[in-house]
C-alpha cells in the first residue's frame, strides 16, 4: 500500500487537474472558470451558484430541473429586477448567491474550498446561518467539531471574509479513497474526486457527467495549448 505521502497534491499537478476541470466544464456549460491575481500571479478555479431555500417558485418554474431555475433566476435578477414574477421568486429570504473557490494550499498541499454566501439585497450570510444551511445528512458528521469544520478568514488572494472548509483532515480521506481507484487502475482526477466529496457539505453538487471523464476526454498536460498561470 503506498503511504499517505504519495498522495499530496503538487501544485503543478493542481493546475493540471483544474485544466481538465475546465474543459469539461466548458463542454457542459456549469459555469466553472479559472481566475488569476493580477497582484500575486496566482490563480483559482471559481463559480456562481444561485440556491433557492425554500418552495415558493413560480409556476413556469415548478417543473423546471435545478439547473433550469438557477439560470432563469440568474437571468431574471441580472436583468429584470422590477419584474413582479422575479420579485415573488427571487426574495431576498429566498434566494442567496454563493461564490465557490477551489485554491491550492502550500502548507497542506491540497486544494481548500472557499466560499461566500449573500441574499439578493446584499446581507451576507452569517457562520451560524451557514452552519444552519449545511444539510442534515452532512451537520450529523460535523456535529463534533462544525466551527472548526467550517471557519472565517481572510482569501489568501483577494484580501476578503470567505468561509471555508478547513483542508486539516484532506490528505486523509484522500489517501483512502485514491489507494482505492488506483487498485481498480480507473483514471482520477483529484479535484473531482476531492470537490464530489466535499462540495455537497456547502451546496455545492458536481454533475454525473464529471464523474465519467476518462482519460481520452482529459487535457492531455504535454500539449496543453493554453496552460492555466
Amino acid at each position: 500500500m503506498a503511504g499517505e505521502e504519495d498522495f499530496f497534491l503538487e501544485e503543478k499537478r493542481f493546475k493540471q487537474y483544474c485544466e481538465e476541470f475546465i474543459k469539461h466544464s466548458q463542454q457542459i456549460g456549469d459555469g466553472w472558470e479559472w481566475r488569476t491575481s493580477k497582484d500575486l500571479g496566482d490563480g483559482y478555479l471559481c463559480k456562481t451558484h444561485f440556491q433557492v431555500r425554500n418552495r415558493n417558485i413560480p409556476s413556469d418554474l415548478k417543473e423546471k430541473n435545478n439547473d433550469n431555475i438557477e439560470q432563469m433566476l440568474f437571468t431574471r435578477v441580472e436583468e429584470s429586477l422590477d419584474d413582479s414574477q422575479v420579485a415573488g421568486a427571487c426574495a431576498t429570504e429566498e434566494v442567496i448567491r454563493y461564490e465557490y473557490h477551489i485554491l491550492y494550499s502550500s502548507s497542506y498541499q491540497v486544494p481548500v474550498l472557499y466560499f461566500r454566501a449573500c441574499f439578493l439585497d446584499g446581507r451576507p450570510l452569517t457562520l451560524d446561518e451557514i452552519w444552519k444551511s449545511v444539510h442534515a445528512c452532512y451537520q450529523a458528521r460535523l456535529l463534533e467539531g462544525p466551527w472548526d469544520t467550517i471557519t472565517q478568514q481572510e482569501h489568501p488572494l483577494l484580501g476578503q471574509p470567505f468561509f471555508v472548509l478547513h483542508p486539516c483532515r484532506t490528505n486523509e480521506f484522500m489517501s483512502s479513497i485514491l489507494t482505492g481507484s488506483q487498485k481498480q487502475n480507473r483514471h482520477t482526477n483529484y479535484i473531482i474526486l476531492w470537490l464530489s466529496i466535499v462540495g455537497p457539505v456547502v451546496g455545492l453538487n458536481l454533475p454525473l457527467s464529471y464523474a465519467k471523464l476518462g482519460p481520452e476526454q482529459n487535457t492531455n498536460t504535454d500539449s496543453v495549448e493554453r496552460p492555466l498561470s
